[in-house]
């Protein structure tokens, strides 16, 4: 929704003043500058030589060989910062940052006035999130360079995550006084002030914002999304309508409006300004699809499948010729459990551009959802023609041979997937071993069937799918029955009350000659099941018939009978045990 757009430009605006970025891709200052070393007349030829060879080697990325001559360097001449520098960035540059820490500290230590090297420093302690300690380092750049405003900014962020409050607010009162009040620091104070669980002192600093800058309309804004927050969604409302002339249909009024009306459950009206944001020119295709994504994901306030299915109407409407518009609509369709719209919408957005893959795959998963097998093989050989060797597009059609039963052709695409697959891919490995082991078993391949299944079970020792799956071939062929059983027992230990597993114990515990166990789970699994299959009927008259209850096993083997008949399967062996009244194997 509106609110969360508000909340991430706004808080983007606080960590990004001087900071680009944060946490995650460093801004690696240092790289712009390599800062050499003065060499002083002092310096022996060794030492420049090996200096020189050195960024030499660095400059031409060999950085083992150059971490090599800095270290025989700084033992042959301790005090050398600037070596100690080089050998900081070739440890970040590996991402060993433990070793950067300590050696750009060195380098600090031996020229703290060098503002690379503390510069180096910081960004290990973003990369590596150490908050405590940037405060310091922040107070010594600013104490080389007290005029750069970004460095004040930073400390007073970094505080602010470190949970220092009065600290943070405290610095933030020092930028005011050295640069002058600014935008930055009423929202940040706020957010500081809310953190603190002190909402009337951050009311106030929107209040001033709002006041020092009438003509914008972050403040007021914030200062309803404030008020919507805290339950007060009229003063909210009465604020947003008194400056509704200064800003004529400004989106992100607009948007805040249909948060505050979500808040008081007044659906319709909600619907009504989300609807006139989306028809605004001010906001791109790329923020309304992010509002329709926010709002599908919004549990505290929701709105209506209905309104959502309609703004995801009126963004194709808008953008009829822009596959990503058609490719959002098939998105908020299939969240909303309407598959069918959602594969239209997807197929409307590949009519545009066909070459966008992550649409491929949507559409592909969703028609496997849906069971619509001969589309996916359809439309994954036409997707593999565009992205050859492709490991997901090569494993979605393979399931879709899968559904069909096309064990051969199965095999064929999830070998090609497990060949391309990256093999850090863990969660795609080991559903591709584990299908592999379900078709190979189908071919009656049972050695490969089993080493696909083992695979996968290495890969991630918490697949119950495989683990159950593997269990119930071993037990149907009679083998390995004590391993089985433990298999079969994690998996309903990882998946509890799920009817399939239960019967694969039940059925491992039938084998074992374990009648009386598996009559327990076998209960387990029809209880948990929301329809009863002819398999399970079969397994509970099978373990009823083998505990001496020959009338409930007749019972159970003519109700799967009758389900077996209605859906065209074989029901000879099942006739067979109906007639002897006895259990055949």
């Amino acid at each position: 929704m509106g609110q969360v757009i508000i909340k991430v430009c706004v808080f983007r605006r606080i960590v990004v003043i001087g900071w680009l970025v944060f946490m995650g891709s460093v801004v690696c200052a240092q790289e712009e500058v390599a800062v050499p070393k003065v060499l002083s007349v002092g310096d022996s030829l060794l030492i420049k030589e090996l200096y020189f060879q050195g960024i030499q080697q660095k400059s031409s990325g060999q950085l083992a060989a150059a971490e090599n001559t800095f270290d025989k360097l700084v033992r042959l001449q301790p005090d050398n910062d600037a070596a100690h520098f080089e050998l900081a960035r070739i440890y970040f540059e590996n991402k060993d940052y433990a070793a950067a820490e300590r050696a750009a500290k060195r380098a600090a230590e031996l020229h703290p006035e060098n503002e690379w090297y503390w510069t180096m420093l910081l960004d290990v302690y973003k990369k590596t999130a150490n908050v405590k300690g940037m405060p310091p380092v922040f107070d010594k750049l600013i104490t080389l360079n007290p005029n750069k405003a970004s460095n004040y900014h930073d400390k007073a962020y970094t505080l602010y995550l470190d949970k220092q409050y009065e600290d943070a607010l405290a610095t933030w009162d020092t930028i005011a006084g050295k640069f002058g009040e600014t935008n930055d620091q009423y929202l940040a104070k706020h957010q500081i002030y809310l953190a603190q669980g002190d909402t009337l002192s951050a009311i106030k600093e929107l209040e001033l914002l709002a006041a020092k800058k009438p003509a914008e309309s972050k403040g007021y804004i914030l200062l309803a999304e404030l008020y919507t927050d805290i339950e007060e969604p009229k003063k909210a409302l009465a604020l947003l309508d008194s400056v509704a002339g200064i800003f004529p249909n400004e989106p992100l009024v607009l948007l805040s409006k249909s948060d505050t009306y979500l808040a008081m459950g007044k659906q319709r009206q909600a619907y009504d300004f989300l609807r006139q944001a989306f028809l605004s020119d001010k906001l791109d295709i790329d923020a309304k699809a992010g509002i329709l994504y926010t709002a599908i994901n919004e549990h505290d306030h929701p709105i209506d499948a209905k309104y959502l299915t309609g703004l995801a109407d009126l963004l194709a409407e808008t953008y009829p010729r822009e596959a990503k518009a058609h490719a959002v609509k098939g998105d908020i369709y299939v969240q909303l459990q309407q598959p069918e719209q959602g594969r239209q919408a997807y197929l409307d957005a590949l009519d545009k551009n066909r070459y966008i893959e992550g649409v491929w795959q949507q559409l592909l998963q969703v028609e496997l959802q849906m069971g619509r097998y001969d589309d996916v093989e359809a439309h994954g050989k036409e997707a593999l023609q565009l992205f050859a060797n492709h490991p997901l597009m090569l494993f979605f059609t393979g399931h879709g041979f899968l559904g069909n039963k096309n064990y051969q052709e199965a095999r064929a695409y999830l070998e090609a997937a497990l060949n391309n697959a990256d093999e850090t891919h863990t969660p795609l490995l080991t559903q591709v071993y584990s299908n592999l082991g379900d078709i190979y078993n189908a071919l009656s391949m049972h050695a490969e069937s089993d080493v696909a299944y083992q695979e996968a079970i290495t890969l991630d020792s918490t697949n119950a799918y495989a683990l159950n799956n593997y269990a119930y071939y071993l037990a149907m062929r009679k083998e390995k029955l004590a391993m089985a059983a433990d298999m079969s027992k994690k998996s309903n230990e990882i998946m509890p009350d799920y009817a399939s597993y239960e019967d694969t114990y039940a059925w491992v515990l039938f084998q074992q000659g374990k009648y009386n166990e598996a009559l327990v789970w076998i209960e387990r699994a029809i209880k948990h099941s929301e329809v009863v299959s002819d398999t399970l009927l079969e397994h509970y008259g099978d373990i009823l018939a083998q505990l001496g209850n020959t009338n409930g096993a007749i019972t159970q083997w003519k109700k799967a009978r009758t389900i077996s008949q209605s859906v065209g399967k074989d029901i000879d062996k099942l006739s067979k045990k109906i007639d002897a009244k006895q259990y055949i194997d």
